[in-house]
């Protein structure tokens, strides 16, 4: 679930790595350096490493709660303020910290999952400040939390639904018809969201000139991505798929380069669709669809890789996927419970 950091009126001071954030040198950092300069310093890492620009505000959000929580009742600690009493307090107050965000809003603390990412964040903060011979705890000494593996029906959608989701939009219209496109696009591609929104048009439309396929649907059958890691793959597209993308792109009058775009003009003067628009537009749909989970678009990633894994193989699921460890993709093989017992019924009755 998505965590947002506490509206305090001080969104724009706690920005660690806007544009307009000062650059610091990390040669000018020292033990009693703040910090706030340390966290800019390691964000600043971060991109020079090429981290990808929705990693790095990730980042930052974990670390401004980390440096509100230090920074209480005024107070400006210095790098060699940090030590084992307040990883332990952060931590503990991590497990009694409250939603801020999403249907549960105040209702129940955050997962042991969301818990670990704030505290990896943190863990490479104290790894940067290591690297730097600053007074500063290793990152061994942030503990994680044990978090419990999911459950086997998590995120699972099968083709029923899949059907209900995809029969949900009216293509009479504009957008439902751009948005029946896109769920067909994840659906067959398995991309995370944050590729799908940053892919041009014209990576996968037929050059005018280019001879047309012997299906006649002029979208390219697979396109290249560029995904987590700051890696490339590849992935493709099933026929239905690119039928939908075809349709939704020859009514497009716009010369905009992004292939899934919203009427609000962004910055730069592209119309290219937002994650938070293309999460919007996958819920809406699984209420239409009368879908009791709260669906999001990494859903449609888990039911494409379930299917590659199952029924071709883990490797094969892996590379489409973008997985750097086979053992992530590995677990997309476990059934779900009522696959379990519809052939635990099939088998003994």
């Amino acid at each position: 679930m998505m965590i947002t950091p506490p509206s305090n009126g001080k969104k724009a001071e706690n920005r660690l790595a806007s544009a307009s954030a000062s650059y610091v040198d990390p040669r000018d950092l020292g033990p009693n350096s703040p910090v706030r300069d340390l966290a800019r310093a390691y964000l600043q890492e971060l991109r020079d490493k090429g981290r990808s620009e929705t990693t790095i505000p990730r980042y930052e959000r974990f670390l401004v709660e980390f440096l509100d929580f230090i920074e209480r009742d005024g107070a400006q600690p210095r790098a060699k303020d940090i030590d084992i009493r307040i990883l332990k307090a952060y931590g503990s107050h991590l497990t009694r910290r409250r939603l801020l965000a999403g249907r549960d809003i105040g209702r129940r603390p955050i997962s042991a999952a969301s818990k670990n990412m704030h505290l990896i964040a943190l863990r490479g903060l104290l790894k940067f400040g290591v690297l730097l011979d600053l007074p500063v705890p290793g990152p061994e000494k942030v503990e994680l939390a044990k978090a419990a593996d999911p459950s086997p029906d998590a995120r699972h959608l099968d083709q029923e639904k899949l059907d209900r989701l995809m029969e949900s939009f009216d293509t009479a219209s504009d957008d439902g018809l751009r948005n029946r496109a896109l769920l067909e696009f994840l659906a067959a591609t398995g991309c995370r969201v944050s590729e799908l929104v940053a892919l041009d048009r014209e990576k996968i439309e037929l050059d005018p000139h280019a001879v047309n396929p012997k299906d006649g649907v002029r979208i390219a059958d697979e396109v290249t991505v560029f995904g987590k890691g700051s890696r490339y793959r590849r992935v493709f597209l099933r026929m239905r798929a690119r039928e939908w993308l075809e349709r939704y792109l020859r009514g497009r009058k716009d010369k905009d380069p992004a292939l899934f775009i919203t009427s609000r003009k962004k910055a730069g003067d592209s119309y290219r669709m937002s994650v938070k628009m293309a999460q919007t537009i996958v819920a809406e749909a699984a209420k239409r669809a009368g879908l009791a989970e709260s669906v999001s678009p990494h859903w449609l990633r888990h039911a494409a890789i379930t299917a590659w894994a199952t029924q071709m193989n883990v490797p094969a699921a892996q590379r489409l996927a973008g997985h750097r460890n086979v053992a992530t993709t590995s677990r997309y093989l476990g059934s779900t419970d009522a696959e379990l017992k519809e052939l635990y019924k099939k088998r003994f009755g």
